[in-house]
């Protein structure tokens, strides 16, 4: 049976401890402030190191992909840890081109077997509930082509929404492909984005809302449409851009409310948040990945 990598990137999000419980090779995203540039999870950690950053140097980051030779340094480790074969996750292809960037890293590499590279069509939590999927049915020795049909049918039963506090970042890095109309001109709003994950896996504006408090009843709105279709266990993740007060918040009630789904709280990545700016907060559920099984 072959031993399979599970690799993903840093937008993912998953502490170490659990990178390192389940076997997980991350790739770091780099995140530039002009000409330098900083490792996303290794040197910058968290989206209030990045705002701290953001004053000192007066000026706005951005972020660009992994090289190849990240990738197949991963791959590299992978081999050298006595794995035969890799599934690659990367953050959405809609909003970089990392997913790219590795599929073409892997159709040339050589020192494994087989080497699979998925788009999660996601960041965050969403992503890195994949990376957790994969590493788990690999540890029960499932099949690579058991992976990817279970990976695929996962992605069917995701859903995210999120807010942001200040639209403009998502526009200055041309994240921000679709709903512009419902949100633009408009001060001191609240929009509702989500991630196309069935189709292009691009960042969209579905609603808006004047105060935090309204886009949480929207985003409870959303996931309450999902509950009432689905007949298996859910987790969903509650998720904070620097606003740790109101995530454990949003958690209490959301735990309260929906007592039979399974909660999680996490952090928003700072590459994220290079897009997002301070403060946004998201909800992302999912089918549980636990309920899953080779």
């Amino acid at each position: 049976m072959a031993k399979i990598a599970v690799i993903t990137d840093s937008s993912s999000a998953l502490p170490q401890s659990l990178r390192n419980s389940f076997s997980i090779i991350e790739v770091a995203i780099p995140i530039l402030f002009g000409q330098e540039t900083f490792l996303g999870g290794q040197d910058i950690t968290s989206i209030a190191q990045l705002v701290t950053m953001m004053g000192e140097k007066k000026e706005l980051p951005t972020t660009s992909q992994p090289s190849p030779a990240q990738w197949e340094m991963a791959l590299n480790q992978a081999k050298d840890a006595g794995y035969d074969e890799a599934v690659i996750i990367t953050l959405s292809s809609g909003i970089s081109g990392a997913f790219q960037t590795a599929k073409l890293v892997a159709e040339g590499y050589e020192g494994l077997n087989r080497v699979e590279v998925v788009d999660s069509k996601l960041v965050n939590m969403g992503q890195a509930a994949q990376a957790l999927l994969a590493a788990k049915l690999s540890k029960e020795e499932a099949t690579m082509d058991d992976i990817l049909a279970k990976l695929a049918d996962f992605r069917t039963h995701m859903g995210v929404r999120f807010v942001v506090n200040d639209i403009s970042h998502l526009k200055r890095t041309g994240r921000l492909s679709r709903g512009q109309a419902l949100i633009g001109g408009l001060l001191n709003i609240k929009p509702i984005l989500n991630f196309d994950i069935e189709g292009d896996g691009k960042i969209g504006a579905v609603g808006k809302a004047r105060k935090m408090s309204g886009a949480k009843d929207l985003i409870q709105e959303a996931f309450e449409a999902y509950l009432a279709k689905v007949d298996f266990p859910v987790r969903a993740y509650v998720i904070d851009g620097n606003n740790q007060k109101l995530g454990d918040k949003w958690l209490k009630d959301f735990t309260s409310k929906y007592p039979a789904v399974s909660f999680e709280r996490a952090g928003m990545d700072p590459v994220i948040g290079v897009h997002t700016g301070d403060g946004a907060m998201a909800l992302i559920w999912t089918k549980d990945y636990q309920s899953y099984s080779k």
